[in-house]
């Protein structure tokens, strides 16, 4: 779903692909729409300030109107007529008319400022009151699709583009104006697609592909907008939801090198969950997510300075050992001792006494799951666990 210039029957199936190129960000846009009149699609753009006509480059995906599709068959755990093109008018306008490009069954042009929507046919202008509802636009670009009527439901081939952003994090354009109004919440039909890497690939908790998108998307047909040989991530987002963009971006102050750490005898692992969740959380998991945002790079100095102190001080008490591979595996089923490594393999662990390895997953009001691993002599008992939990939950609390 997005924003129209006029009134829309029916918009749904919307898919979305997004990936960083450097300075520039890529985007494919995918929907089924049902209309009346010929009206534009308008795509926010958060590019610099000012930027030059040209800034946008359009992609012709009309030879691959299969993109979306071959996307979602890089998830399989998720159960996830021609067009033609509408010119500008042509009457004599007050400034220069924009460029328009013929891109597959659209005709598209590049709005540098909400000022330049002059430019263009009133058809496919937005509203004025529209942008005033929509403050964080004042100084952005758009990307304008114009659309041919049609009385039965069509599924458009892929719209695409890549342009200059102002921010590091990548962007999703999600949201709606259907009827010429900016309703606080939307019914969402959307289904995202990224790739990212660094930082923000590593803590991206998103369903992620099990092989590199290569396998089941030609990337040459995507006009190199999908790195072939790099895993994908997938969201979807259903029902309804606050009305705003999605924007991915990497936590604060966090770097590649925080994301782990061992010691003597512990291991751990920075969680991410809840740092990219969408729209408005209860306030427990608004907290989460502050902490996932703009904390965690505090959360894992937290972790790594002050877990060998714990382990040191308390080693001979909880009987605690250097991890190695043999050691059989338990883990923290909620306030329960399990053994095997998950819910799924796993099974309460009444016997207690043996070596082993076993994951904790504190987490407090503020920070969400963290992941530390301790070795053991014997296997705790139900008070020393006990004991160690709180003593973990304390060092996640002092980040």
């Amino acid at each position: 779903m997005c924003m129209f210039s006029r009134n829309v029957r029916f918009v749904g199936g919307t898919r979305i692909f997004a990936r960083r190129m450097r300075e520039r960000q890529v985007l494919a846009y995918a929907m089924s729409v049902e209309m009346d009149e010929a009206l534009a699609m308008v795509l926010p753009l958060p590019v610099p300030a000012s930027p030059p006509e040209d800034a946008v480059e359009f992609v012709d995906l009309k030879g691959y109107p299969k993109l979306f599709d071959d996307l979602a068959n890089a998830f399989p755990v998720l159960v996830a007529g021609a067009m033609q093109s509408y010119g500008l008018s042509r009457e004599p306008p007050v400034k220069r008319a924009l460029v328009v490009h013929d891109v597959g069954d659209f005709v598209a042009s590049f709005v540098p400022a909400r000022k330049d929507f002059a430019r263009l046919d009133a058809r496919f202008r937005l509203d004025d009151s529209v942008f005033d509802r929509l403050p964080q636009y004042g100084d952005w670009g758009f990307a304008v699709f114009q659309l041919k009527p049609s009385k039965n439901k069509q599924d458009v081939h892929p719209m695409a583009f890549s342009f200059p952003s102002r921010d590091e994090g990548i962007f999703f354009p999600t949201v709606h104006v259907h009827h010429g109004q900016v309703e606080s919440h939307a019914n969402f039909d959307h289904m995202l697609y990224c790739q990212a890497d660094g930082v923000l690939g590593a803590t991206l908790t998103w369903s992620h592909s099990p092989k590199p998108l290569g396998e089941n998307v030609d990337a040459s047909r995507a006009c190199g907008l999908v790195d072939g040989g790099a895993i994908g991530f997938q969201q979807a987002l259903f029902g309804s939801l606050s009305n705003e963009d999605v924007w991915l971006r990497a936590p604060e102050g966090l770097g590649l090198d925080d994301l782990r750490g061992r010691g003597d005898c512990f291991e751990f692992a920075i969680g991410s969950m809840f740092a990219h969740a969408f729209g408005k959380l209860p306030e427990n998991m608004e907290r989460w997510r502050h902490t996932g945002q703009h904390r965690l790079g505090d959360v894992s100095r937290s972790l790594r300075e002050r877990l060998p102190a714990l382990v040191a001080s308390r080693r001979a008490a909880w009987r605690l050992a250097p991890i190695a591979p043999d050691m059989p595996e338990h883990f923290m089923n909620g306030p329960q001792l399990w053994s095997g490594t998950t819910y799924l393999n796993g099974r309460p662990s009444p016997a207690r006494g043996g070596r082993g390895v076993v994951t904790f997953s504190p987490f407090t009001d503020r920070v969400h799951t963290q992941t530390v691993r301790l070795g053991f002599d014997a296997i705790p008992e139900d008070d020393v666990v006990s004991e160690i939990v709180r003593a973990l939950k304390e060092i996640l609390d002092r980040a």
